[in-house]
C-alpha cells in the first residue's frame, strides 16, 4: 500500500502564571494552519485570539490575523455559535473547527484548575461531570458499572504547566482495490485507534475497526462493538449526527465518533487532491 495523504492535529493547553495558553494547530499534505487562545483560567473567558495560516491552497505567505470577536466568550460548553459568528469573516471553513479543538481542550484541562475554577475539591468536580455529562458517553451512560472513578484514572489532580495534550492523526493508504484509512487518537487521558478499508470511488465502508488502548474504565472499552455497524454506509456521505448514531449515540465512545468524522472530510480532501 502506497500512503497518499496524511493529517495531524496537535491541541495544547498551558498554564503560564495567571493565564492560560491554547494552541491548536493542524498540519496536513493539504495546509498547515493554527488557532491560538489566551484565556483568564478562573472564568476561560478568551483575553486575546488569533488564526494562523502558514501554508494552504492559495497561500503564499504566512498570515497571522487577530480574532477580535472571540474577546470575551467563553470557551466552554456552548460556545458553538459564538465561535461561528466570530470566525465567519475569515471565510475559512476550518476555522471553527480547530478553534472548537481548542476549546475541547480547555474543556479537558479543567481536571486541573479545581482551585481556580471554585470547586472545594477533585470530589466536587467529579460529582459535577457526573451529573452534566450523564448519558453522554459509555462511561457517563453506565455510571452504575464504573470502578475506577475519574482521578484515579488520572492518577492525580494537580498538574503544573502544561496542563493537557491531544494528538490526532489520520493517514490514506491506497492499495490495488480499496483504500486504507487509519485513524487515531491520543490525548492525556484516552488512547483511541480506528481503521476502515473503503471502496475507492464512492467510500463504501467494506471493513471497520476501533481499539480503545485507554480510558477511564474497562465499560469504555465495549463500545467498539458497534464498530461492525458502519458496513456497508458510504463514508463521505455520513454527518455526524448519523455516524453517532450507528457508533451507539451516548452509549458509545465520543473519540470513536470524531475519529469516523474526521476520517468522513478526510476521505473527500484526499479524493479532491488527487
Amino acid at each position: 500500500m502506497d500512503c497518499i495523504f496524511q493529517r495531524f492535529w496537535h491541541t495544547n493547553v498551558r498554564l503560564h502564571k495567571d493565564e492560560l495558553l491554547v494552541n491548536t494547530t493542524y498540519n496536513g499534505t493539504d495546509r498547515e494552519i493554527c488557532a491560538r487562545m489566551i484565556l483568564e483560567p478562573e472564568t476561560f473567558l478568551v483575553q486575546q485570539a488569533w488564526w494562523e495560516i502558514y501554508r494552504g491552497p492559495g497561500e503564499t505567505t504566512p498570515r497571522h490575523t487577530q480574532i477580535d470577536g472571540l474577546k470575551g466568550m467563553k470557551a466552554y460548553f456552548g460556545c458553538g455559535e459564538t465561535l461561528k459568528t466570530a470566525l465567519a469573516p475569515l471565510h475559512a471553513p476550518e476555522a471553527k473547527e480547530l478553534f472548537a479543538e481548542g476549546v475541547r481542550g480547555v474543556i479537558q484541562a479543567e481536571t486541573f484548575l479545581v482551585e481556580q475554577r471554585g470547586y472545594l475539591s477533585p470530589q466536587q468536580y467529579e460529582e459535577y461531570w457526573d451529573s452534566i455529562y450523564q448519558n453522554a458517553c459509555r462511561y457517563y451512560s453506565n455510571m452504575e458499572r464504573v470502578t475506577t472513578k475519574w482521578y484515579e484514572h488520572v492518577g492525580y489532580y494537580e498538574r503544573t504547566g502544561c496542563l493537557f495534550n491531544r494528538m490526532k492523526s489520520q493517514s490514506m493508504y491506497r492499495g490495488e482495490k480499496a483504500y486504507l484509512l487509519a485513524a487515531h487518537l491520543h490525548d492525556s487521558f484516552h488512547s483511541v485507534a480506528v481503521e476502515l478499508e473503503l471502496e475507492k470511488n464512492e467510500g463504501l465502508i467494506i471493513d471497520s475497526r476501533g481499539d480503545i488502548l485507554r480510558a477511564p474504565d474497562s465499560v469504555c472499552k465495549e463500545a467498539t462493538v458497534f464498530m461492525d455497524k458502519l458496513k456497508g454506509t458510504f463514508l463521505p456521505e455520513m454527518k455526524k449526527k448519523e455516524i453517532a448514531f450507528l457508533l451507539g449515540a451516548g452509549n458509545g465512545c465520543v473519540h470513536l465518533i470524531d475519529l469516523v468524522t474526521d476520517g468522513s472530510q478526510t476521505f473527500s480532501l484526499c479524493k479532491f487532491m488527487e
